[in-house]
Formats: C-alpha cells, structure tokens, sequence
C-alpha cells in the first residue's frame, strides 16, 4: 500500500495498551513523509529535464533533416563535401543524445534506488521499534507479574495477622470481662 506524503502526516495510529510511543512514531512518519515529498520533487524535475531533451533532440532532428536539403557549398573556390559533413554532424548528435538519454536514465535510477534505500531504512528503524516495544511489555507484564504475587503474599499475611490478633483477644481474660459485662 502507498500513501502520499500528506496521509502519511495525516495518519492516526490507534494506541493499543503499551503500544508505540505516538510522538516517535509521528517523528518518523513525518521524516519519511519529508522524504517521499522530496524524491517526488526530485523524479518530477528529472522528467521534466527529460522532456526538454527529448524535445531538443527532435529539434535538432529537424535542424538535421533540414540541413540534408541544402546544395553543396563552394568556400573561394573549393568545393565542400556537404553529404559527409552533414553525416558527421548527424553521428555526433546521435550520439550526444544518446549520451544524455543514458545520463537521464541513470539519474532516474539512482533517485529510485535512494527511495527504495529511504524506505528500506524507515522499515528497519520501524522493526527497531517494534521489537524494542515487545521487550518493554514483556518487562512490564514481568514486573506485573512480581507486583502482583507480592501484593496476593501480603494480603495472605496480613488475614492471618488479623486472624491472630482476633484469637489472641478471644483468649485475653479481658475479653471474658466485656464479654461478661455486656449480658
């Protein structure tokens, strides 16, 4: 699934128990929003730069058409091999183009690649998280789990405290006293 960079800003991830921490995980959603925004700007000027190349090569494939029409030309009296300059001239631009085609090409590549990377890295800081979170929980439910054997222990000892004190008082001569004086 792909989100712009503004759903990625704008998402709402519920907080399940012990979840993630909503700031780090906006922090990082918000970073490779930043990110995504800019490759996008970066493959938008790369296909637009594209688009002005493709359309000077056509221009000058006209040019090139347009000079093939041309009469040979004559310099003070010595004539001028027009059909082999103008080939020449065709073998540069073809391969000058070319070349540019090829520059754009990798360029286009490589910011692919760098977003692919980008992602990759965000995914990995996201397992990060995720596996640092796993371990947090389970030292919490261990702490938990302690907390609540300690507090079962205490509320065992404290009944039989009272329990105690209850039969101590039942055998006090006192005890016999008010109980005696209350009939």
């Amino acid at each position: 699934m792909s989100y712009t960079p503004d759903e990625m800003r704008n998402m709402d991830i519920k907080l399940v128990n012990q979840g993630y921490d909503p700031d780090t995980v906006d922090d990082i959603l918000e970073d490779v929003a930043a990110q995504t925004d800019e490759l996008l700007k970066k493959i938008s000027r790369l296909e637009a730069e594209l688009q002005g190349s493709k359309a000077q090569q056509e221009a000058m494939h006209t040019q090139l058409e347009q000079a093939k029409n041309v009469p040979a030309v004559k310099q003070e009296g010595v004539s001028f091999n027009e059909p082999a300059y103008f080939k020449n001239l065709e073998t540069t631009l073809r391969e000058t183009l070319i070349s540019a085609q090829r520059i754009a090409d990798e360029t286009i590549d490589d910011a692919r690649k760098k977003a692919r990377r980008i992602v990759t890295d965000a995914e990995e800081q996201a397992a990060a998280l995720e596996a640092q979170s796993a371990q947090k929980l389970s030292e919490m439910r261990a702490d938990y789990e302690t907390l609540k054997s300690k507090g079962e222990e205490y509320h065992k000892n404290f009944s039989k405290l009272v329990e105690e004190q209850a039969r101590l008082l039942k055998e006090s001569p006192l005890y016999a006293v008010a109980e005696a004086a209350e009939e």
